[in-house]
């Protein structure tokens, strides 16, 4: 039996990240035969590195062979604040510290971990219509090539492009190219994707995030050359405002990739091939957007992201770059959200300084304050380190929400290895230090443009470290394929009911597989549709939709062990049973079944689930 039970899940309220103007109440739990003389909260802010100490009070109350001791503190400002509990004893004293959100007890600080409490403003808040919903992913040179549209204007850079003329044929690696010069195009454009509303209403998506659509020297789009003109091969912008007009229409929204630590060299801005006619950061000293950019040897040698000589880092600091994109009414963030765009997922988001992140939102918000905002961030959002700096993505003044990376690789390790207890710290990890505004606004992926897809990170242990010469022929035999189907169907029912967003990356449905760029990004094949999955997409996306009331907020994980777990949204019991045994659920006795892969036995013992199983029930 456990001498001390603290877990911040349950003993510390609210839960999560904690509003600026409400108090903080703590209980731990002592066993009756642990002598102790008093217990102290010392509470650590991160910022300024002050400590402050207080002690909890014994409860009138116990709990079984346990005394409650408790405190409650006023509330505290925005920030991030690390805690641990001292205990005295009559001639010696000791630390009750964080081991995987549980409580452990030791006696010195050499590995020292601390809870995390995270707090925001009060005033924080997220939009509405996002969550609940179904988003979908385009890399939208990718998609779909409608012959009923022809680019209207000749791109500078043309003459250096390469088009496929096989759609399905393999990319060119860009990851080898010089500077990472994705110079083949297989000429996607958006009259492709709108002549797919009807596609993407069967599967009841609700958002559309466009990888960056404007202009610009290589396929991935992310060398932007004109910040206020779409690519010619996509359309124009009056293309792009009935584009945008015709799926709101729809009730689908469309976010556009923020591309604003780098420009590509082959730009206005920089114009180091002299395809435009400004003169560049490349060309004079004189130019205005010299400043823009930090040569270290001029004009051959500059900060560039990652080395890639195609991609020049911005100085995020100049103000003059600053106003341009965040500048109300002609800035680039408002000019996007005039031609109908309803939110931004930010590139690179840890590249950014403080100051940039907070301007463009109060930019994206001045122009629609339900604008949405996600950036991108790999890591736990809310306690992330970048630059020598903890970030503040979460305290209300930058981020709506990220792309949540951290639970995807919980999601596919759960499936793969079935590690319950590993699967429900790692939810409850973020559940605890987000506020619960950027929590049920995640965007939850299981691939992406940067990502091996989902079949083949199921399919290989080190999908990333798989041999760059063998990526090109990767197929999988008929049995592999069917194995990781099956498990990316469990995977993808995770996905679509923990808090947040779903967001399916375009070709996961239909059985797409690829590594890494450029084999994650192959033209959507629509010849091999592996129709089963696609309706086990559609009928997911239904399920959700029709639900969507109780997928918006709210999220309390019931148990987690032997590969078994079972969590609630709302009325809805979710429970996923991974194992080759059939598992009896005694809280479930009855419900009506909403999804579930097997016919399920209602007995009077409990919800009989059997092996392999996930199902929802209300």
């Amino acid at each position: 039996m456990q001498h001390i039970i603290f877990n911040p899940i349950y003993n510390k309220k609210p839960l999560g990240s904690v509003a600026d103007n409400k108090k903080i109440s703590f209980e731990i739990f002592i066993k009756k035969n642990f002598y102790l003389e008093k217990i102290n909260l010392v509470l650590k802010d991160d910022y300024s590195n002050t400590l402050v100490e207080e002690k909890l009070i014994k409860s009138n109350k116990e709990k079984g062979d346990y005394f409650i001791y408790h405190l409650q503190i006023d509330a505290l400002p925005a920030g991030i604040y690390f805690y641990y509990f001292k205990i005295f004893f009559s001639n010696s004293s000791a630390y009750i510290t964080n081991n995987k959100l549980n409580a452990v007890l030791t006696e010195s600080f050499d590995h020292f971990p601390m809870w995390q409490l995270s707090v925001h403003k009060a005033e924080f808040s997220t939009p509405s219509w996002f969550k609940g919903g179904i988003m979908y992913q385009i890399f939208p040179d990718r998609f779909k090539k409608s012959p009923n549209y022809t680019a209207k204007d000749i791109v500078k850079n043309e003459s250096d492009r390469f088009v496929h003329e096989d759609w399905n044929a393999i990319p060119h690696s860009s990851i080898t190219h010089k500077n990472y010069a994705a110079k083949d195009f297989y000429k996607g454009n958006l009259e492709g994707i709108r002549e797919e509303i009807d596609y993407f209403k069967k599967l009841n998506v609700e958002s559309i995030y466009l990888n960056p659509i404007v202009e610009s020297a290589e396929n991935h789009r992310y060398s932007t050359a004109d910040y206020f003109k779409l690519d010619p091969w996509f359309g124009t912008n009056e293309d792009f405002l009935k584009f945008c007009t015709e799926f709101k229409e729809k009730d689908i929204s469309i976010i556009l990739d923020g591309v604003f630590s780098h420009t590509g060299s082959d730009s206005i801005y920089f114009n180091k091939d002299n395809n435009y006619d400004s003169v560049g950061a490349y060309n004079s000293k004189e130019s205005r957007f010299y400043p823009w950019f930090d040569f270290n040897s001029y004009p051959n040698s500059y900060n560039s992201w990652w080395g890639f000589g195609n991609l020049p880092t911005v100085n995020k600091d100049n103000e003059d770059f600053l106003n341009f994109i965040t500048k109300d009414d002609d800035g680039v963030v408002n000019f996007w959200q005039k031609l109908g765009i309803a939110g931004w997922r930010l590139d690179v988001a840890d590249e950014f300084p403080d100051k940039f992140l907070d301007e463009i939102r109060r930019s994206a918000k001045s122009y629609d304050k339900e604008s949405l905002i996600i950036g991108e961030v790999w890591e736990d959002a809310s306690n992330k380190m970048a630059y020598n700096q903890r970030r503040r993505y979460f305290q209300g003044d930058q981020l709506d929400s990220v792309m949540n990376y951290p639970w995807r690789e919980a999601i596919i390790n759960f499936v793969k290895y079935h590690d319950a207890e590993e699967f429900i710290y790692q939810i409850h990890s973020l559940v605890e230090n987000y506020p619960v505004q950027a929590l049920d606004s995640l965007m939850n992926l299981l691939s992406s443009h940067d990502m091996p897809r989902i079949l083949n990170a199921l399919a290989v242990d080190n999908a990333k470290e798989y041999p760059l010469s063998e990526r090109p022929t990767y197929r999988l035999s008929s049995e592999k394929y069917a194995e990781v189907k099956d498990l990316s169907k469990f995977a993808a029912f995770i996905q679509f009911t923990l808090p947040g967003v779903p967001s399916i990356y375009y070709g996961d449905e239909i059985g797409m597989y690829g590594f890494t760029d450029p084999y994650n990004r192959l033209g959507f094949d629509r010849n091999n549709i592996d129709e089963d999955l696609l309706a086990f997409y559609q009928k997911l996306s239904t399920f959700r939709f029709e639900n969507k009331k109780d997928f918006v907020t709210g999220f309390n994980f019931i148990t987690a062990e032997n590969g078994l777990i079972h969590y609630k949204r709302n009325s809805i019991n979710c429970v996923v049973n991974i194992t080759d045994k059939a598992k009896i659920i005694e809280s479930i006795k009855e419900g009506t079944v909403l999804f579930s892969n097997k016919d399920l036995i209602f007995t009077k013992y409990g919800l009989v689930v059997p092996a392999r199983t996930y199902v929802a029930v209300k």
